[in-house]
């Protein structure tokens, strides 16, 4: 039987949260590099002195939010890759894809902090526990390229083994994510995630300007094409 949590501990929580909402708050007003615990603290009628009781820095308040931020999108790209489990690994790995975007598209500041540039004078409190968050975005991903490779329908051409064999980080991927790939498998799923990460940085910061009102059948056509030439059947394909 699961052990409820007591009052003071639910009370705690509740508080955590109210924290967490109102820093991100601030941030989406201001940016991240202006987050003030004396101003969070002041927006929850609290004391500065009190909101240290539950975040010792910027820095503790800073990594909290970007695990949560993490584990939302590893979420969000989970949830729309298993919705149909009976569609083809291209069709999911599409609707994981446009999850990706969704979300970053929702939550721009909050994308901003896990995937921008560095807050100034901040340092991750907890890296650990940060890139297990980082590493379950990657998982997320990874596991439908896995799917692929056990069904032998993932193509791993040979550049992609020359890129594997010469960085050794390639071949712990599977101790981090938890995916079983091979290191030239990695190499392949990480260029198809760039592709569509570029593409979602372009569009969340602005960078398409006044080229087109809207990218998402740009993105969508990105994709199914990347599909194609990775040999993964999908809706949209003429296989």
């Amino acid at each position: 039987m699961a052990v409820q949590p007591t009052r003071r501990e639910r009370l705690r929580e509740r508080t955590i949260a109210d924290i967490k909402a109102a820093a991100l708050d601030q941030i989406r007003e201001s940016g991240a590099a202006g987050l003030s615990l004396r101003a969070v603290a002041g927006e929850l009628g609290m004391s500065p002195a009190g909101l240290y009781r539950y975040y010792d820095s910027r820095d503790d308040l800073l990594t909290d939010l970007i695990t949560d931020g993490f584990d939302a999108v590893a979420r969000a790209v989970a949830g729309a890759a298993s919705a149909e489990p009976g569609s083809a690994l291209g069709d999911r790995l599409l609707a994981a894809s446009l999850a990706y975007r969704h979300w970053a598209l929702t939550h721009r500041q909050e994308f901003g902090l896990i995937y921008g540039d560095p807050v100034p004078g901040f340092t991750v409190s907890e890296p650990d526990r940060a890139n297990q968050a980082a590493a379950g975005v990657g998982a997320a991903f990874l596991g439908l390229f896995a799917e692929a490779w056990e069904q032998g329908t993932l193509p791993v051409p040979a550049w992609a083994d020359r890129v594997a064999a010469a960085d050794p980080v390639l071949s712990t991927c599977k101790d981090r994510t938890g995916v079983d790939l091979p290191p030239g498998g990695v190499v392949v799923a990480l260029g198809a995630w760039a592709r569509l990460h570029g593409l979602v940085m372009l569009e969340v910061f602005g960078h398409f300007g006044a080229m087109m009102e809207d990218p998402e059948p740009l993105f969508v056509a990105t994709l199914r094409a990347q599909l194609d030439q990775l040999g993964l059947p999908h809706a949209g394909s003429e296989r």
